[in-house]
């Protein structure tokens, strides 16, 4: 197994929060609780599942907070650098705040730390070291702090308001059930230890450990001292086949040599309370690795720990308490464990920027924020899509759209549709379908929701395979959880792509290959997987289908047809194996070809392909057209007829 340790280079440079010339501010407790106490105690959240806002302007002391305006210690700029209170933060989004020593605060919103030093430029965000512009300092009894360093801590967007002011936009974590009500410093007060719910690990938390950004992925936690002493490292990860103590540790070296490290030393420790590994070796840059791994709960739990002033193994051992306390487990009901997990009841944020949508997806599937499509087990899946809207557009006529791509796309025997009903998405109008698709393996469960505002399309599909009916009971939370600030769209974004479907459905391109000589028409409706026509390969997608063509100069035909004939040749005999139909002689392009019939099941799936194969000029041409029998419909053949026939030679 490749071990999942970072290079030694991602941990933080620099030196730490210390601060011998800094003014050390003996009310600095009274003062960061008397900052955050100037706001009346209520909850920091707008309604449920709706973006968290910010208003604030330098030189004013009013402020508005999720629609409600409030009063505040001026704000002012610094260095070009606008500072506001920092008790302002907790009251807008939840943000939590501790402080250690006289004059180290810490800002923490779900799993994310920055930490600040009264009086100092030094901060670090996620445990990187960041060198502020203005240094955090008290006025009147208030801390104020720089905005865009807090901001970026939380996660949120900074974006200009009207007047000169700036807005603050953030999703709600999950990690952020409540505020304090007493107004005072929370989160990390009496936390002893940190660690995942939802990966089940816990561990000590030492005073000073600065929590580090890990790219939103819950299988892996950063750490790394505010001295910079230490970097950690702590991943969770499924793994079926159980190990015990000699397999771990065989894992850890094998990865450690793989990666060119020499391993200073190694041992089994199976009478701990969870039986582990542990090994240190010594990197390519000299550095010195502590590692260790557990099996536990079905997973593989692996820890690393370096320190750059290590110079023999042995010492790393002042490290053996904090890394002895690991557990592969998390009590839920001690108040003394700090949580890094996002998700809660199954679910995990999830945020697009651009379009300004938020909304919580189940833990366990795969996300890409970036596109909004969100992938599961056994085909189930969340894509989300914003276009342009067709001129006059509503969301009936939308609607009529795509029950006519339904009918298109699905023979009647392979659909159904269920139910459509009126509901609200993050205050909108919005249709929601619910629909039944059968591909042939199993009836799965589709949900459309269909919300059109300011000339935009929010179109929501969320598929529930039918092995994973969990996922069919999620939607509901899926649903409730939408939401999008409608703006970040207007500002981002100007003329989208327009998907009229009826327009669209029956738009062909003209492609053409100087290389290879040919031309095709392509429906624009089609996915592009490969689409460079001067290349060998192309290949698209459509529902239920695939479309192929191969160029090869290095072939006969005869070759090509055998290999082929080889390849689709049912050995076994097996019913759900390849069955060539029918190999016949004809005419394609004006030129003599063979075209092979195939039905086959694949992954439970019926599906046929035809592929013709013909040469002109000493190179042969393999087209392939894979159709599901479920998406067989007389539409989606009379598109593939029209493409085959208008493939032709270029200049002819």
């Amino acid at each position: 197994m490749i071990s999942q340790k970072s290079k030694h280079a991602a941990k933080a440079a620099g030196s730490g929060m210390g601060a011998g010339h800094m003014r050390r501010l003996v009310s600095a407790m009274l003062a960061v609780l008397l900052l955050l106490a100037l706001f009346p105690a209520r909850n920091a959240y707008a309604a449920e599942g709706s973006l968290l806002e910010l208003s604030i302007q330098a030189g004013s002391t009013s402020a508005t907070v999720n629609g409600k305006p409030v009063t505040i210690q001026q704000p002012f700029s610094e260095n070009g650098t606008l500072m506001v209170p920092l008790g302002i933060f907790k009251k807008a989004f939840g943000s939590t705040v501790s402080l250690e020593g006289e004059d180290v605060v810490k800002v923490m919103y779900g799993p994310h730390t920055g930490a600040m030093t009264i009086g100092g430029t030094t901060a670090w965000k996620d445990g990187v070291k960041i060198k502020l512009a203005a240094p955090p300092r008290m006025v009147s009894g208030v801390l104020m702090v720089p905005l865009r360093f807090v901001a970026g801590v939380l996660g949120a967007r900074v974006t200009p308001a009207g007047g000169g002011g700036i807005r603050v936009t953030l999703a709600p974590s999950l990690a952020v059930t409540a505020v304090d009500t007493q107004g005072g410093i929370d989160s990390d007060i009496g936390k002893t230890r940190i660690g995942n719910s939802y990966l089940t690990w816990s561990m000590n938390y030492p005073p000073g450990l600065v929590v580090g950004d890990s790219g939103g992925d819950e299988g892996v936690a950063t750490f790394t001292s505010a001295e910079n002493d230490y970097y950690l490292e702590v991943h969770a990860s499924p793994l079926a086949v159980p190990l015990d103590p000699e397999g771990l540790l065989e894992n850890l070296v094998g990865s450690s040599q793989e990666g060119g490290e020499i391993v200073l030393d190694r041992e089994t420790v199976p009478e701990a309370r969870t039986p582990y590994a542990r090994t240190v070796s010594k990197d390519s840059s000299g550095a010195l690795w502590e590692g260790r791994q557990y099996y536990a709960n079905g997973r593989l739990y692996e820890i690393y720990l370096t320190d750059d002033k290590a110079a023999n193994y042995k010492d790393l051992g002042k490290y053996a308490a904090l890394l002895n306390s690991f557990q592969p487990s998390f009590n839920t009901s001690d108040s003394s464990i700090r949580d890094l997990s996002t998700i809660h009841n199954g679910l995990r944020e999830a945020y697009n920027d651009d379009y300004g949508i938020a909304l919580k997806v189940p833990a366990d599937w795969s996300a890409d924020d970036q596109q909004l499509y969100y992938t599961g087990k056994q085909g189930s899946y969340l894509r989300v899509k914003v276009s342009s809207a067709p001129a006059g557009s509503t969301l009936a006529s939308w609607n009529q759209e795509l029950q006519s791509q339904l009918q298109d796309t699905y023979v009647s025997e392979a659909y159904t549709s269920k139910d459509s009903v009126a509901g609200k998405v993050s205050g909108e109008p919005v249709l929601i379908n619910e629909l039944g698709l059968n591909p042939g393996n199993g009836w799965n469960t589709e949900y459309q929701i269909l919300l059109l505002k300011n000339g935009y399309r929010y179109f929501f599909e969320y598929v529930a395979a039918s092995s994973q009916p969990s996922d069919k009971e999620r939607f509901t939370d899926v649903l409730n959880s939408i939401d999008i600030d409608f703006a970040q769209t207007q500002e981002n974004f100007g003329r989208l792509e327009v998907e009229d479907y009826p327009l669209l459905s029956t738009k062909l391109i003209t492609k053409t290959s100087k290389a290879y000589g040919y031309k095709i028409d392509i429906p624009r409706l089609w996915t592009p997987v490969q689409d460079l026509f001067e290349s060998q390969t192309i290949e698209y997608r459509f529902t239920g289908g695939r479309f192929q063509f191969y160029a090869s100069p290095e072939v006969t035909p005869e070759y090509a047809l055998s290999q082929l004939q080889s390849y689709y040749l049912n050995t076994k005999k097996d019913p759900k194996g390849p069955q060539v139909k029918s190999v016949a002689e004809t005419a394609f392009a004006g030129v003599p070809a063979t075209i092979l019939t195939i039905e086959q099941i694949k992954n439970s799936i019926p599906v046929g392909t035809k592929i013709i194969i013909f040469s002109k000029n000493d190179v042969v041409y393999t087209l392939t057209v894979t159709l599901n029998a479920a998406n067989a419909t007389a539409s989606q053949q009379a598109t593939l007829e029209r493409v085959l026939g208008s493939f032709g030679w270029a200049g002819e």
